[in-house]
């Protein structure tokens, strides 16, 4: 295998850190999602992500640019913030469960469950080119003259997510299920074991950190 037995684990927990830094950055910027949509209301990435209909998606985008204007500058600085921020969170997230699937692989003694796990590593590429093909669309609809999309564009985008978080979650799921099950019957070494305490506790941190952070933007 081209990624050593001990280093794996350890590129792994540097992205899995640096994907909860960005996190929780972006997790602020979504603080300042507002639209005006008969009345002003917040707004979540997921709603632009995946719109039920074009005219949800071009009524969340032209609200952008009704508010007032400073909360308007507000919203899209954020949201502009968040869909660049994206293209660094990206090779953060497919690249940790890359790492994810590819020691599976590893560990694997039946070929084909090590070539299945190797085409879900390698795979992530297709949600990743996905991805980006999402955020530029998104960045290129954010101006006051924006456009309804047609339908036969509006299925194809949503067809394009369904293939992004599909082939993203599957792979998550089954990497983690093996993980699971190579730690039930102790098949695990002392290096994964330090490594899996410390993403614990940086779980544990990001969780608390947000808690805080969503009680102190609550309050102000």
């Amino acid at each position: 295998m081209p990624i050593d037995y001990l280093n794996d684990w350890l590129l792994f927990t540097v992205a899995f850190t640096l994907l909860l830094v960005v996190s929780f950055i972006m997790q602020r910027q979504s603080d300042h999602f507002y639209t005006l949509d008969v009345i002003v209301r917040k707004f979540s990435i997921m709603e632009l992500e995946v719109p039920a209909t074009p005219k949800e998606l071009y009524n969340l985008i032209s609200g952008l640019f009704q508010l007032p204007p400073d909360a308007s500058r507000k919203s899209l600085r954020a949201l502009r913030g968040q869909l660049w921020l994206d293209f660094l969170f990206m090779p953060l997230v497919y690249g940790c469960i890359f790492l994810l699937c590819w020691r599976v692989a590893y560990k694997m003694q039946l070929p084909v469950g090590r070539y299945i796990f190797l085409a879900f590593a390698v795979g992530q590429i297709i949600p990743w080119i996905c991805d980006i093909i999402e955020n530029r669309f998104l960045l290129s609809q954010l101006r006051p003259d924006v456009k309804e999309i047609s339908k036969g564009w509006h299925r194809s985008y949503l067809y394009m997510e369904g293939v992004k978080w599909g082939l993203a979650i599957t792979a998550t799921v089954c990497g983690m299920g093996a993980v699971m099950y190579f730690w039930c019957t102790g098949a695990y070494s002392a290096t994964s074991l330090q490594y899996m305490i410390i993403i614990v506790v940086e779980i544990i941190v990001f969780l608390l950190a947000s808690r805080s952070s969503a009680k102190h933007q609550q309050v102000s």
